[in-house]
């Protein structure tokens, strides 16, 4: 049975909307030569090309962006599912905006992707200074994982999930990573599935794929380091080579 390997990006292969570093790109790009592997990430594909370097994409068997609502293959969009946020949940991210007691804004609060939603009270203009700061705000006061869940109690027909240090992706019920298997299955089918994600815990943006791919026989599922850790991929690196051992 052949391994095909799903990674997640921020905190997983990169610290979060950062460069992948220069002795992890030397390991993964040689890993990356020898096995079968795709990539799905909260992330649109300019984000995605800003972190990964394109020769490794290159070396991919496709890119799920946007929580897996697009599909890249050689660079070209394979499918994109639409996801028009009504003026209703605009109004409601906008109050919490104002809400908030962090007391920083830097812009781009709500990023439309297309296919999903994105929103952050610091705003995704934010310094990296500020991105780590909200962060550690985030862990103490759990503000995202507050506003996810007052989402998905009002509207049953959507999905939030905390996704990087500072955001939460908001889709369609059931447009989230979770899709990506089946689509991962319509290249390999009757194979061996691994995924590795920073956030496969309940409420984080890998779990959709975590929590369907736990209950399906042939998948594993692995946690790189803690969430949105700043060097969850050094966890990765350990992961890849007790697999490549077995």
């Amino acid at each position: 049975m052949k391994k095909i390997y799903i990674f997640d990006m921020d905190g997983t292969l990169t610290p979060s909307r950062r460069e992948m570093t220069p002795d992890f790109e030397k390991f993964f790009s040689k890993w990356a030569n020898e096995h079968t592997f795709f990539l799905v990430s909260g992330s649109n594909l300019e984000k995605i090309q800003e972190q990964v370097p394109q020769y490794i994409l290159d070396l991919s068997e496709g890119v799920f962006t946007c929580g897996g609502n697009q599909l890249w293959l050689n660079n070209q969009l394979s499918y994109n599912h639409e996801f028009k946020p009504s003026e209703e949940l605009l109004s409601f991210l906008k109050e919490e905006i104002k809400k908030s007691k962090y007391p920083v804004r830097s812009g781009n609060h709500i990023e439309d992707r297309g296919s999903m939603l994105n929103f952050s009270i610091v705003g995704r203009d934010c310094s990296l200074e500020e991105r780590l700061d909200y962060f550690e705000y985030d862990v103490k006061s759990q503000e995202r994982a507050d506003i996810a869940n007052q989402i998905i109690t009002k509207w049953d027909n959507l999905d939030a999930v905390i996704g990087g240090q500072i955001s939460i992706d908001i889709t369609p019920r059931g447009m989230n990573k979770s899709q990506v298997l089946n689509e991962v299955k319509k290249f390999y089918s009757n194979e061996e599935y691994i995924f590795i994600g920073d956030r496969t815990m309940e409420g984080g943006n890998d779990y959709p794929l975590a929590k369907i791919m736990n209950e399906m026989p042939n998948c594993s599922v692995y946690q790189a380091g803690e969430p949105s850790a700043e060097d969850g991929y050094k966890d990765t690196q350990k992961i890849l080579e007790q697999l490549s051992d077995n």
